[in-house]
């Protein structure tokens, strides 16, 4: 039997506690273990095999006897050996650090940087740790706080309970605090930037080195972003993909040709059967299950972490457009690795849309040299009503689509999991993931266009409503029979937010006052109007212009400060070409909140901010769909 039990390198930081010797099986003559290596193949402590005919032998002389296919395929693309799993007991709480990423780190210290996850496997009551910044900050104000010795003022304090789990990617400042216990696994690395130890002393009334210089170098200014999984799986990136499996019972794995597996017990009892052998394990033990072992069963009453390294995983996204289709290849960290763009041609039946839609995809896999297999799924954000359950574009009225089975049809073409959903919540989504609401479980996004896309966040996932339709935020009434709408409405949010609205505001008043500046600015422009004009004559002083954007920006604050009272979001974003006004928009915005939502400053109120990534929002979006 090639899988073995394996025995840890302890560490008696003088942080640690009792707990990984009197809860977890650890055997040591020390009073503090701070932490258990469990699969290490690391310089500064390896993992040692105790069971089988290999017994005593370090992990890296085991893994070379075997040969690089006990490893699997997928770890061909690392140097080295990728992983390290660790359990730590906090008995006072960590330093505040970060750590590096790859380009850093390889430069600077010779080896990988650190991108892990933490599992909370135990915490006592009221246990915390520190995760990112509550806020953006600037460089200034971080090395400020550091001098000061006030960094903890600005840093995410999270209480955490057993069972939660927290990707720290590299660049996040964080802390463990005392009362945690945790199975920590990362990438092969031990390099930590120490920013903040509190001004403790070790035995000998030293105080341990600090970082600074490097940690400022390397950290994350932003809020973390939010990191949601589904099913079993609890982390995935490119060096480690992680799984919980709680059984009762019998369970069946499978360690093919692509990678080992590594698994910690972390509650219960069971016994792997391999054939016709057994190993045994219980709470704290690891095993280590060779690449090509094939089908395995465990048995017993367990809670497991199951760690294999992945195949390079991106993600694909569509922004499926009235006028162009933009689909882009994104990477873990929510990164647009390679873009194309084509016509979207919606005059045709839509299965030949589909079909460009998967060559546009093909292109752009060509442009990031990636190969489908490297993807884990494609994501589609299309305008109108969809029944994403289905995979089926309902309605869709500027493409003209009723019923249109949008996943099936390019599943025809690339046989990826494929999901959809409305474009507006895509680009919600994109902006909580990886822009303007970073860090923010809750938010609503406006989008200013021709219409008012309407995306609302809610747990860091889209809400999708009932039947899936999403949210028509632009169809909610303002103005008891105003306007007429598209919709059949009148009064609607959409005819006096929209930028379609806003070019009929300003040029009614141009009319109305043939002597304002608003016509001067018109006529600089050939006779055209557009989102800026009212802008760029307020700016010279034109007073009418100034009502304009005045009467605009009221139905903008009514109908955000609805949506504020209805869904208490973190942050209100606003998109599309209006935006780009900045704070001749937003300050109002902001003093019309804090002016008007239920409860005024006795709650906490919400920012309106400006959508950072523009066109890329969609794709990024789409891409995160699971």
């Amino acid at each position: 039997m090639n899988a073995v039990k394996l025995h840890p390198a302890l560490k008696n930081y003088l942080w640690g506690g009792s707990k990984l010797k009197t809860q977890w099986g650890k055997n040591s003559d020390w009073n503090i273990v701070a932490e258990s290596w469990e699969l290490s193949c690391h310089k500064d402590g390896m993992s040692i095999v105790g069971s089988g005919g290999y017994s005593g032998k370090t992990l890296p002389e085991y893994l070379e006897v075997l040969g690089d296919c006990a490893l699997g395929k997928n770890c061909e693309q690392f140097e080295d050996f990728p992983i390290l799993i660790k359990l730590l007991d906090a008995q006072s709480n960590l330093s505040v650090q970060v750590h590096p990423d790859d380009e850093y780190s390889l430069k600077n210290e010779g080896q990988y940087g650190k991108t892990e996850v933490w599992y909370i496997a135990d915490c006592d009551e009221g246990a915390f740790i520190y995760y990112g910044f509550v806020r953006d900050v600037t460089p200034e104000e971080y090395k400020k706080h550091i001098e000061a010795g006030t960094l903890t003022e600005i840093l995410n304090k999270v209480l955490v309970k057993k069972g939660d789990v927290y990707f720290i990617k590299a660049g996040t400042i964080h802390a463990v605090g005392a009362g945690c216990t945790i199975a920590e696994i990362q990438q092969n690395s031990n390099v930590t930037y120490r920013v903040d130890d509190y001004g403790r002393v070790d035995a000998n009334g030293k105080t341990r080195e600090l970082h600074i210089e490097q940690a400022i170098a390397v950290t994350e200014l932003t809020r973390p972003p939010i990191i949601k999984r589904t099913g079993n799986q609890i982390a995935r990136c490119k060096y480690f993909s992680v799984e919980k499996h709680e059984v009762k019972g019998i369970t069946t794995f499978n360690a093919d040709e692509k990678s080992f597996h590594s698994v910690l017990c972390a509650e219960g009892e069971g016994e792997i059967r391999i054939g016709k052998d057994t190993l045994t394990f219980t709470k704290g033990e690891s095993i280590f299950i060779p690449a090509n072992t094939g089908s395995y069963d465990i048995y017993g009453d367990f809670t497991i972490l199951l760690t294999t390294v992945p195949g390079a995983s991106y993600r694909i996204g569509v922004d499926l457009g009235g006028t162009n289709i933009a689909v882009g290849i994104v990477d873990e960290d929510y990164k647009i690795v390679a873009k194309h763009s084509i016509p979207t041609g919606s005059e045709r039946h839509y299965s030949e849309v589909v079909s460009d839609m998967a060559r546009a995809v093909e292109a752009a896999l060509t442009k990031a040299g990636v190969k489908p297999e490297q993807c884990v799924s494609v994501g589609i954000g299309s305008p109108g009503t969809c029944d994403t359950e289905n995979g089926v574009v309902a309605y869709a009225n500027n493409l003209k689509w009723d019923d249109v089975p949008i996943v099936d049809e390019f599943r025809k073409h690339i046989d990826l999991p494929t999901s959809i959903s409305n474009d507006a919540n895509c680009a919600a989504l994109g902006e909580a993931l990886a822009g303007a609401a970073v860090g923010c479980d809750n938010a609503v996004m406006l989008t200013l266009g021709t219409g008012v896309g309407g995306g609302i966040i809610i747990g860091g996932e889209i809400y999708a409503g009932g039947y899936s339709a999403g949210a028509e935020l632009g169809h909610v009434v303002i103005k008891y029979d105003g306007e007429p709408c598209n919709c059949g409405r009148r009064g609607c949010f959409e005819v006096y937010t929209s930028a379609t609205a806003l070019i009929r505001q300003t040029k009614q008043a141009a009319e109305k006052n043939k002597d304002s500046l608003l016509n001067g600015v018109i006529a600089e422009n050939d006779g055209k109007i557009n989102g800026r004009t009212a802008f760029l004559a307020a700016d010279r002083g034109d007073a009418k212009a100034k009502e304009v954007i005045d009467k605009y920006l009221g139905y903008l604050g009514v109908g955000i400060v609805d949506f504020i009272n209805i869904f208490r979001p973190q942050v209100i974003i606003i998109g599309g070409g209006i935006s780009n006004e900045g704070d001749k928009i937003l300050k109002p915005l902001n003093d019309y909140v804090s002016n008007n939502c239920y409860g005024g400053a006795k709650t906490p109120l919400p920012r309106v901010v400006r959508a950072k990534l523009a066109g890329d929002a969609g794709i990024i979006g789409a891409a995160a769909l699971k």
